[in-house]
């Protein structure tokens, strides 16, 4: 390995326009957000080290034996995350990034790139209402930092921004990619006259350090790899990025995983991010490449730990010989729990989709399990255990030993031919331990203290009302006695006396917002109720006091006598569904 002359960051954005520097697929995805980039910039600006980049020049038959990708040019979240394989054979000799991936990609994007991400409250649609461009822009009006907001010590103002930001701004800001187009000290000076700034000092000198870091100065420095002897570079790419924290396990198990997927017409990099994608567009749920590989250990490894030096060569090929297997599993696990009415927010944790993986596939009942009438009970039972494991939380923190304890207990059951998941089995053998799923009394009243926006709300409900249809998305989260009614003003109105005893229950939110108030309907039944007073909605509808676990108290001046009365229903109901 040698060191070579820097080069400058235009240099460097040439290379990547001419396919000069590629990523090999053990790189992973890239995974910097805009402030990074920003944060990248400033540091280029102020002259502090950047770091150096790792190649390993890449020539003759490594061309061809392994698939290599573009960087990635613009970002939007969740729509455009995976770089694009490129055809090398129509390139003569290129070099591969060892190290140094995310700083490129950063560079890129802020100057001829663009990065999208979703705004606050909008739904994930890959448009420009919800996720709309940004281009990266340095401001130009001095003094444009607010001391008291800089955290993180800027001292040049480059922020990522949409063309109506721009637009809406009082101050002058610069599309940092168009110093690019200044090829040099003439045409720059030619720039800053044509839009007058040619006399404001601050704008001049801020500018020309901009065209100098980019054009002038070879702030790039980096090594090169010459041997064509791919495990090596392999092992220096796992020993440079194993020293820190700069990847995760996963991200070096998987270039381990990539490296013994030995096929020319699929590539591990491309089924798992195939397989991500599928996943978000059928159910809007998000999963990684850290679940499809523990997914892979828990099936077919006695240890499930992440560890790189457990991870060779020979797992990566049982992992690609089973892979179809594997993938169906997994999606047919995730549009279960879509089925269960699980939707990003509420599904609190990933890792209680494993032991459904691992059963599907050991049980082998792969194909279509989500639908077929023959296996209607099974899904019941999985339905009812898994929002009590969700409710319950076992899987926050020493999950490996609880996906461990349970992937035994699915295996001996599946081996002694039971046809269902088995739930009671399992709860047996958590009970001797510190993960237990079995609620006693004060752990099924800590529930009903659960509110109405909390994540933990939706695995309640759906216990309490399991007939209604949730693969469909036909339910909705009701208020029994509706909440704008629990206002002050409102109270006194209606002559709720708040000082008499137990007259707290109408101001304490674990009430007129919690379970006790909170009752699951179906569309047509929501409509049906809206705003209306708990009296009326009864008065107008054949209401099934029964179903909805209600008593027989509708008046509002009756509500603390509501709450007493339906805390026992559902500490009752709960005790029946949370039971195994």
């Amino acid at each position: 390995m040698s060191y070579y002359p820097p080069i400058s960051i235009k240099q460097a954005i040439d290379k990547i326009d001419f396919s000069q520097y590629l990523l090999p697929a053990i790189q992973r995805e890239f995974v910097w957000g805009t402030q990074q980039i920003e944060l990248l910039f400033d540091s280029i600006m102020r002259n502090y080290p950047i770091g150096s980049l790792l190649m390993w020049k890449v020539q003759g038959d490594n061309k061809a034996e392994h698939r290599f990708y573009s960087v990635l040019k613009t970002f939007r979240e969740k729509y455009k995350i995976h770089c694009e394989e490129v055809n090398t054979s129509s390139i003569h000799d290129f070099e591969a990034v060892l190290d140094g991936q995310q700083r490129l990609t950063a560079l890129y994007i802020g100057l001829k790139g663009s990065y999208a991400y979703k705004r606050k409250n909008y739904s994930w649609k890959d448009n420009e209402n919800s996720l709309p461009t940004r281009k990266l822009y340095l401001c130009l009006t001095e003094n444009s930092i607010d001391e008291d907001e800089n955290e993180d010590g800027r001292v040049y103002d480059f922020q990522f921004l949409t063309k109506e930001e721009i637009a809406e701004s009082d101050k002058i800001w610069f599309e940092v990619g168009k110093i690019l187009a200044l090829s040099g000290t003439f045409e720059l000076n030619k720039f800053l006259k044509t839009n007058e700034w040619e006399d404001n000092e601050y704008i001049s000198n801020t500018l020309s350090k901009l065209f100098d870091v980019i054009h002038v100065k070879t702030l790039i420095n980096y090594y090169l790899e010459l041997e064509q002897d791919y495990d090596k570079a392999l092992n220096i790419f796992i020993r440079i990025n194993s020293g820190g924290e700069k990847l995760s396990y996963s991200d070096l198990i998987m270039s381990t995983i990539i490296s013994g997927w030995t096929s020319k017409s699929v590539s591990a990099r491309d089924e798992f991010n195939n397989l991500i994608d599928e996943i978000w567009d059928s159910t809007e749920i998000v999963i990684d490449k850290d679940l499809i590989i523990r997914a892979y250990l828990l099936i077919f490894s006695d240890d499930i730990k992440f560890r790189v030096t457990n991870f060779s060569i020979n797992n990566a090929k049982e992992f690609k010989d089973n892979w179809d297997e594997i993938r169906e599993a997994i999606v047919e696990t995730l549009l279960l729990v879509r089925d269960f009415g699980y939707v990003e927010r509420t599904l609190t944790s990933k890792n209680a989709l494993l032991p459904i993986i691992h059963y599907i596939y050991i049980s082998g009942k792969t194909k279509d399990f989500t639908n077929k009438v023959a296996y209607k009970s099974d899904r019941e039972l999985i339905k009812r255990w898994f929002h009590t494991v969700l409710l319950k939380r076992i899987f926050g923190g020493q999950a490996d030993m609880v996906l461990k304890t349970i992937r035994d207990v699915v295996k001996e059951e599946v081996n002694k031919s039971t046809q269902t998941f088995p739930a009671t089995m399992i709860a047996k053998k958590l009970s001797k331990t510190r993960k237990s799923i079995t609620m006693d009394s004060e752990s099924i009243e800590n529930l009903l203290y659960t509110t109405y926006e909390d994540r933990y709300a939706f695995p309640i409900l759906a216990l309490l009302y399991p007939h209604l249809d949730y693969k469909n998305n036909d339910f909705n989260k009701d208020h029994i006695f509706p909440k704008s009614h629990f206002t002050v003003k409102r109270l006194k109105k209606a002559g709720i006396n708040l000082d008499q005893e137990g007259g707290n229950y109408y101001t304490d939110k674990w009430c007129y917002n919690g379970i006790v108030n909170l009752q699951m309907l179906d569309s047509n039944e929501n409509k049906s109720k809206g705003d209306k007073s708990f009296a009326d909605w009864v008065k107008d509808n054949n209401v099934d006091f029964k179903k909805q676990i209600l008593p027989k108290i509708t008046e509002l001046d009756r509500f603390i006598e509501f709450v007493d009365t339906r805390w026992e229903m559902l500490k009752t109901k709960l005790e029946t569904e949370l039971k195994f």
